[in-house]
């Protein structure tokens, strides 16, 4: 597929990714009634609670964006408050870093059956076909960020690609590297993957592939700023959240980055072990911070986005 085809089907693919989670939203408000948001705001009663529903639902799935996604579109269902989606946005980031595989790898398989599951379900005259469309859309998202990683999966074997990330001298360019490829990939862990694969390979240095997975957490967040858009206003705060999140999380640790740098390399394990350990430490550091100043940070959120 030449460049320009891949540009155009990536942007179709987005459009309807748009169109799915817009419908999920609508679904899910139609069907869940009373109930699923008793369930769900039990589930989320604390932040701790909320932290570990999205730690355990994005490793589930393996993607943080569907995780930050969903919780949106929850949001603008009216069955999720914005203060309570919070911890499942900070939960998010932790559960992306518990997988090494990429977003292409499963959730194609999965996002399939789930598919078909609502299709089914909304045909036939049973008493759960209500849940139908809302299963559906729910898999269509999916679905959809598995075709634009697929589609553009084939860049990541781009010799100039290649060569740009191995050829890093700066944290900050490394930053924005990881952080514009992510925005490309729409996956945070085909970033994250591909720079602890090149660091295993001795093509990048510890420095230079945290500064991309640094970057890539920053990029993970366009797919949720696209998307508040199309939605109301506690989903949008959900996705300035998500990002004032991860870019404030990153300017807290880059002073001390050289102190966090040898306490992760003195951990041991080869490069690309350290570059996964310090995926995983900073957004648990990140999360506590978080945690602490909660309320602070709400209000934060509540003013910029009225």
């Amino acid at each position: 597929m030449g460049i320009i085809n891949t540009i155009v089907t990536v942007f179709a693919t987005i459009t309807l990714f748009l169109f799915a989670v817009h419908k999920f939203a609508r679904s899910v408000e139609h069907a869940a009634g009373e109930k699923f948001k008793s369930i769900l705001a039990t589930l989320t009663s604390t932040p701790v609670r909320g932290v570990v529903l999205g730690t355990l639902f994005t490793a589930l799935i393996q993607s943080s964006t569907a995780t930050i996604v969903t919780t949106q579109s929850l949001v603008d269902a009216g069955l999720l408050s914005f203060t309570s989606s919070l911890g499942v946005v900070f939960g998010a980031n932790i559960g992306t870093t518990l997988t090494s595989q990429l977003i292409a790898f499963k959730l194609t398989f999965i996002a399939g059956y789930v598919v078909l599951a609502g299709f089914l379900l909304d045909h036939l005259k049973i008493r759960y076909q209500k849940f139908g469309k809302a299963i559906f859309y729910f898999g269509l998202i999916f679905f959809c960020l598995s075709l634009i990683s697929l589609y553009i999966e084939p860049l990541q074997t781009n010799p100039t690609i290649l060569n740009l990330l191995s050829h890093i001298d700066s944290m900050y360019v490394a930053i924005l590297v990881g952080a514009l490829i992510t925005i490309a990939f729409q996956s945070s862990s085909i970033t994250s993957g591909l720079a602890i694969i090149l660091a295993g390979q001795g093509l990048l240095t510890f420095d230079q592939a945290l500064g991309i997975v640094l970057g890539a957490n920053v990029g993970t967040t366009s797919t949720a700023l696209i998307v508040m858009f199309v939605m109301g206003t506690g989903a949008r705060r959900t996705a300035v959240a998500h990002f004032l999140f991860n870019l404030i999380g990153m300017i807290i640790i880059l002073p001390f980055l050289s102190i966090f740098s040898d306490f992760v390399q003195s951990l041991g394990g080869s490069t690309a072990l350290q570059v996964a350990n310090a995926h995983f430490i900073f957004n648990i550091l990140s999360t506590i911070i978080f945690l602490i100043f909660l309320k602070p940070f709400a209000n934060l959120v509540t003013g910029l986005v009225r």
